[in-house]
């Protein structure tokens, strides 16, 4: 408590001595400015606004622009290799020649045949630039023929229609020799419809040489060339194939008598005949040499005791 006066004495010299200026006096504080008081009217107050124009002048800059070309750097080029694909050429498709049908015909007289003919026959036309093949059907009829075994004659007369009901037909003459007991086809006609006629193309010249009470047979292909009668044209080619025909056979059956075949023909006969005769050969053979090895075997036993 006594030290309390003691510090109150301190502070108060310290203010004193802060308020001397440098001269050793207190400064002189100016007297604050009062402003007047302006009268206060009551009413209406005017607002003055006042407008400020503000001019602004723009002062066009001008900017010159650097363009700056630059070269890009060139890459070469890179050409892909060619691969050259192979060209596949597609085949024309083939046309596949079907053969003919073979037929069976049969001509007859009351009860008795007369003629039997097995043939596949297969027909090219030309005429006017034009090409025209077809085959005889296999169903051909066979009904015009001709059956007489007392005349030198018989005829295979077959006859049928195409798609557009036009007739077509095609006639076999045969002729028999008594003195040569051969008989053979001595004439082949074959009618083709046109427009306002039928062209009738002839074979004359004798073929099939037979003897009688035998038949003619030929497996291979022969060809016969028909001409317009009275000209030596020909319009037409007969591809005659798998072949047997008799004429003037005297038996109520339709069953060919013995074959005589035609030159370079294979007869179907000849191969199991071929087969058999190897075969009676090799056991031919088996039998000699078993019978030899059993004689040597017998003439060492004997040696031996």
């Amino acid at each position: 408590m006594k030290m309390i006066p003691k510090i109150i004495v301190i502070a108060l010299c310290c203010a004193f001595t802060l308020a001397l200026d440098a001269n050793g006096t207190f400064p002189i504080q100016p007297f604050p400015t009062l402003s007047p008081i302006q009268p206060t009217t009551s009413g209406t107050t005017t607002k003055t606004t006042t407008t400020t124009t503000t001019t602004t002048t723009t002062t066009p800059t001008t900017t010159h622009k650097t363009t700056t070309t630059s070269t890009a750097p060139t890459t070469p080029s890179t050409t892909a290799p060619s691969t050259e694909h192979p060209t596949s050429t597609t085949p024309e498709p083939t046309t596949t020649v079907v053969p003919p049908t073979k037929g069976h015909f049969v001509v007859k007289d009351g009860n008795k045949t007369c003629i039997i003919a097995d043939l596949a026959i297969q027909v090219k036309f030309v005429k006017d630039n034009a090409t025209w093949e077809f085959d005889v059907p296999a169903n051909a009829s066979s009904n015009g023929g001709i059956c007489n075994n007392e005349t030198q004659e018989q005829d295979l007369a077959l006859s049928w229609d195409d798609e557009q009901g036009k007739p077509f037909t095609l006639n076999f003459q045969f002729s028999k020799n008594d003195t040569s007991k051969k008989f053979v086809v001595s004439q082949i006609t074959l009618g083709v419809p046109l427009q306002n006629k039928t062209l009738n193309l002839t074979e004359e010249e004798p073929m099939f040489s037979t003897s009688v009470s035998k038949s003619y047979r030929c497996e291979k292909e022969q060809e016969i060339k028909l001409t317009e009668e009275g000209t030596n044209t020909t319009y037409a080619v007969l591809k005659v194939s798998k072949l047997q025909l008799e004429a003037f056979h005297t038996s109520e059956d339709e069953k060919f008598s013995a074959a005589e075949d035609c030159a370079g023909s294979s007869s179907p006969d000849i191969v199991p005949i071929a087969v058999g005769c190897a075969l009676v050969g090799l056991i031919a053979i088996v039998l000699i040499a078993y019978l030899v090895g059993r004689r040597r075997s017998q003439a060492r036993g004997y040696l031996s005791m």
